[in-house]
């Protein structure tokens, strides 16, 4: 099962903004873990290129009731992290609980220091088996 965010438009040293991929489901059952997190960038994506210090955090979280459980992967785009147009980059995958029904599958974006400037499109996929 993938669920994905297309992820909006983000300001330098604008406030932390949460997309949801999807409320996970056993309806169609392949697993309860995530495996996999990549982000993804358009086609006609201007390139991003890291920052020591100024730079933004993608946090994939699990919400359960509204409160957020677990990180299941987190990205930050520092030196040597580069966000090339038609390029997947890894999101690394941390220690997790198992996904029961009902829980919220989102992707916080947080600008660290003042940030950097995103524009709209980039997509973040959440591989769950």
């Amino acid at each position: 099962m993938i669920y994905t965010a297309t992820l909006p438009a983000l300001a330098t040293a604008s406030q932390d903004t949460a997309v949801v991929a999807g409320v996970y489901s056993q309806a169609f059952y392949s697993g309860d873990t995530v495996t996999d997190i990549q982000l993804v960038t358009p086609a006609s994506y201007q390139t991003v290129t890291g920052a020591v210090t100024n730079n933004v955090t993608f946090s994939v979280r699990q919400l359960r009731n509204g409160t957020a459980i677990a990180i299941l992967g987190t990205l930050t785009v520092g030196a040597g992290t580069t966000l090339s147009p038609e390029t997947a980059v890894p999101i690394p995958v941390g220690p997790q609980p198992i996904l029961q029904p009902g829980d919220i599958l989102d992707v916080l974006m947080h600008q660290n220091g003042t940030g950097q400037a995103l524009t709209s499109g980039l997509m973040v996929s959440i591989f769950i088996s």
